[in-house]
Order: structure tokens, then sequence, then C-alpha cells
């Protein structure tokens, strides 16, 4: 009869990736797109209404610019929550290293 396995593990698998860090190439490629999106969606909205006098277009422009403007800040904010995760878990480690190494040896 095989084993149970408990539900959610499998043996040999390996953990997630961690979620990228401002710092890294992709997360800012992303954070680039993002504003581009926006400059184009306000010069949509601004040509939109100045040069083809359309409100369609014009409306069109400005819900882009407002919706990658707010994923822009999403993405913001994701980036900075994971580097503070990753510096206390940093200064928990330190702490932890710190700890086991000043301890008399009995």
């Amino acid at each position: 009869m095989p084993a149970r396995r408990r539900a959610g593990r499998v043996a040999g698998v390996m953990a997630p990736p961690e979620p990228p860090v401002p710092q890294e190439g992709i997360y800012r490629i992303i954070l680039m797109v993002l504003v581009a999106s926006v400059l184009i969606g306000a010069a949509v909205a601004l040509a939109g209404d100045l040069v083809y006098g359309d409100k369609g277009i014009s409306h069109a422009g400005a819900w882009m610019a407002l919706i990658c403007g707010g994923l822009y800040f999403f993405f913001r904010l994701l980036g900075k929550r994971e580097m503070r995760r990753r510096a206390e878990e940093a200064r928990a480690e330190q702490r932890r290293q710190d700890g086991d190494a000043g301890d008399p040896p009995d």
C-alpha cells in the first residue's frame, strides 16, 4: 500500500522562487513599461481631445493612463513590501548568527 502524503506537500519539489525586488531586471522592465503606458495614454487622451476632437479617444487614453498609473503604484507597493520583508529576514538571520556566536561553549 503506498504511503500517504500530506495535502499540498510533494517530496522532492523545490520551494517556489522568491518574488523579484526593485533592483532586479524584470521588475525594472515592468515599471518602465507601465510608465511608458501612462505617457502614451496621456498623449492619446490629449490627441483625442485637441487634434481629433473625439471624446471617445480622449476617454480611452485617459482610462489607459489611470489604469497603468494605478498598476505602477501597485507594483511599487509590492516591491517596497518585499524589500522590507527581506531586510527583516536578513536582520533576524544576523541576530541569530550573533546570538549563536556569542554563547560560550558548555
